[in-house]
C-alpha cells in the first residue's frame, strides 16, 4: 500500500542525461518512488536539448528544463525545484538512489515533529549495488534482495545521495550553494554550513542504496572544477557563523 505524503514531502532531482546507465537508472528511482509513496517529484534538466521529458510525463514527474551549454549545476538545479515545492518538508534526491520506505517515513516525522531541521535518511553507509540486482529491484520493488556483502561500501559516513530539510530552514541557510559546477565537495558544504548555522542534524536507521553506473565528466572523478569546489568548500566552513549567515543573506538564489 503507498503512503501518502503527498502534502508533506517533495522530491527534487536535479539530473542530466549522460549516459544510458543514468537514463536507466532515473527510472528506477522513479519508478520504486512511485510505487511506494504518493509524492510530488520535481525534476529539472539543464542541457542544449531536452531528453528527460519523455521520462518525467511517463513517471508522472513534474518537469523543469533550463536550456544551456554551460557545465552541469546540480545546486541550482534542486533550487529551482525546491522553488516550486509546496510542502513544508524537501528532499534532494540524486537520480540513482533508492531507500527502504521507513526511512523516508522516519525522516519526514522528524522534521514535521521539529526534532531535526535536516535529516540523512540513512546511518552513513553509502552501499554501491552492481547491476545483477537492478532486475530484481525492478521487478519487486524492494530491497531485501541485495547483498550487502557483495556490494561496494563507497563511504561508511556520507553525506551524499539524499538529504531532507525543513523547507523554512533550507532557505534561511542559503539553500543550496550555486557557486559549485558538477559533483563533488557540495554535500560537505551544506553539511558544513548547516551545522555551523545550527541547524538540528539527524539520521535515521538502515544503508543508503546506489544503483551503479558508468561516470562521466560530471562525476567527481572526471569534474574539472574539483579543485574549485573544494575551495569554495573550504572557504564557507572557514568562516564565522555571524559572517556565514551574512553571506547567505546576500546569495541571489535565496532572493
Amino acid at each position: 500500500m503507498k503512503t501518502d505524503l503527498s502534502d508533506k514531502l517533495t522530491i527534487l532531482i536535479a539530473a542530466k542525461a549522460d549516459s544510458e546507465d543514468r537514463l536507466t537508472n532515473l527510472g528506477i528511482t522513479l519508478d520504486y518512488i512511485n510505487f511506494h509513496f504518493n509524492v510530488p517529484i520535481i525534476l529539472s534538466e539543464q542541457d542544449t536539448e531536452p531528453k528527460l521529458k519523455q521520462i518525467c510525463a511517463e513517471k508522472d514527474a513534474h518537469y523543469i528544463f533550463h536550456e544551456t551549454d554551460e557545465f552541469f549545476n546540480r545546486q541550482r538545479g534542486v533550487n529551482i525545484c525546491a522553488r516550486q515545492a509546496n510542502t513544508p518538508v524537501i528532499a534532494h534526491y540524486d537520480a540513482d538512489i533508492l531507500l527502504k520506505p521507513q526511512q523516508i517515513t522516519g525522516a519526514v516525522k522528524a522534521i514535521l515533529d521539529k526534532s531535526a531541521d535536516l535529516v540523512y535518511p540513512y546511518d552513513g553507509r553509502f552501499y554501491d549495488v552492481p547491476r545483477v540486482y537492478h532486475p530484481q529491484i525492478i521487478e519487486t520493488k524492494n530491497l531485501n534482495c541485495v547483498d550487502l556483502e557483495r556490494c561496494i561500501l563507497f563511504n561508511p559516513h556520507s553525506v551524499g545521495g539524499v538529504v531532507m530539510f525543513d523547507k523554512k530552514h533550507y532557505w534561511e541557510c542559503g539553500g543550496a550553494n550555486e557557486n559549485f559546477k558538477g559533483l563533488g565537495y557540495e554535500d560537505n558544504e551544506i553539511n558544513g554550513r548547516f551545522k555551523k548555522l545550527g541547524s538540528k542534524i539527524a539520521r535515521t536507521q538502515w544503508p543508503l542504496y546506489h544503483l551503479t553506473h558508468e561516470r562521466k565528466d560530471t562525476s567527481f572523478n572526471h569534474n574539472p572544477h574539483i579543485d574549485l569546489n573544494q575551495q569554495e568548500c573550504i572557504r564557507i566552513n572557514s568562516l564565522s557563523k555571524e559572517t556565514l549567515l551574512a553571506e547567505v543573506s546576500n546569495w541571489s538564489w535565496t532572493k
